[in-house]
């Protein structure tokens, strides 16, 4: 059975205002039906990729229903999660990295990222809030299973035992959107539909599910949040989500903050910097966060699961501005980067061990 977009935002939630930089003027985020892109529906995905084009170049952020994933799917990685954060600190410690450049995934114990550290340069200013107050979550992180790919075998905990399984069910399913939204993508930006295709053949794409404590009875460092203000790293970031919190601003100053409907059965999508710099900043790679309960809400917010799928190229693509993209009145502002080097500056960025405005250097005059 499908739902209608107004039927979703009917039933939608979002936190509202909870200080005084928070729109309340509604979101700004648009709800899409893509059922069109599922089916294969010929006229229906010109609809659906002129709604999610005009997202793209608007906000950087939509909401999908009518997605094709299977609930059971869904599911299964969800209790499997929960079930891997509820664990002892010292069981989940042994999945941790010793080398982040090395093996860029497994466990982050609480506080192990600022994610606003990889926004600093970009924006001239110092971190403001204690450096040694990180982001209040715990994440666990997967790469490719493809040995093509070129990216380290995953490495993958014992308990619990449906963990690896239920992972890369989702992590196929989560792939196989990124590439029906790809398609929309090329449609929008007047390409043909596969034309993304050919870089997408042996992608390194991650899956990271994080655990948002239940902040109810317990301290919060100054200045720490859930999620500080950042935007993604690669083409396009599929987020499933437990619960309210996550906003977004189009403002890089003083960003006045709006809230992204929550909605049980759909997917947050938004767009991450590689596409910003691949569409010669046609489209936006926009700032959100992800906020603490306000004063008061702490228990009728609980705990916050989420899965985050941050879809990404082959390691080896080369990329340069979209030929639709670039005009005389719009040149290239970016050189030609390679797809892997990009995606490991920001990820360094974010733990403070590389310059936060690297993947965004503009070129020479």
């Amino acid at each position: 059975m499908t739902i209608s977009a107004h039927a979703v935002r009917e039933r939608s939630r979002s936190p509202g205002a909870v200080c005084e930089e928070v729109s309340d003027r509604g979101s700004i985020v648009p709800i899409i039906d893509i059922a069109p892109l599922v089916s294969g529906d010929a006229g229906g995905k010109e609809r659906v990729a002129k709604e999610i084009g005009d997202a793209c170049e608007n906000i950087g952020f939509f909401v999908v229903v009518n997605h094709g994933i299977p609930k059971e799917v869904i599911t299964n990685a969800w209790d499997n999660v929960a079930l891997f954060f509820d664990q002892p600190i010292e069981e989940k410690m042994a999945m941790a990295t010793d080398d982040e450049a090395e093996y860029p995934y497994g466990y982050s114990a609480l506080g192990g990222e600022i994610l606003s550290k990889g926004k600093e340069a970009e924006h001239g200013r110092e971190q403001v809030t204690p450096k040694s107050a990180g982001d209040v979550k715990e994440m666990f992180a997967i790469g490719p299973k493809d040995e093509r790919s070129g990216m380290p075998e995953r490495r993958l905990p014992l308990v619990p035992d449906g963990l690896a399984a239920a992972f890369d069910a989702y992590y196929e399913h989560a792939n196989d959107m990124a590439r029906k939204l790809l398609s929309a993508f090329a449609i929008a930006l007047k390409l043909d539909e596969d034309w993304f295709e050919s870089k997408l053949d042996r992608h390194i794409s991650a899956l990271r599910s994080i655990d948002y404590p239940d902040q109810n009875g317990i301290v919060v460092p100054p200045g720490a949040i859930r999620a500080s203000a950042h935007t993604d790293y690669g083409t396009v970031t599929i987020l499933k989500s437990g619960g309210p919190g996550l906003q977004v601003s189009k403002d890089k100053e003083n960003p006045l903050w709006h809230d992204v409907p929550f909605i049980e059965d759909g997917f947050v999508i938004n767009l991450g910097d590689l596409m910003r710099r691949w569409t010669n900043d046609k489209w936006s790679s926009t700032l959100h966060r992800v906020i603490n309960p306000p004063e008061g809400k702490a228990g009728e917010w609980g705990r916050r699961l989420s899965l985050a799928f941050f879809h990404n190229l082959n390691k080896d693509a080369v990329v340069e501005a979209i030929p639709s993209c670039v005009s005389a009145d719009s040149p290239a502002l970016y050189d030609p980067i390679v797809a892997g080097e990009f995606l490991m500056l920001k990820h360094l960025a974010s733990i403070g061990k590389a310059a936060s405005d690297a993947h965004l250097k503009r070129r020479a005059d």
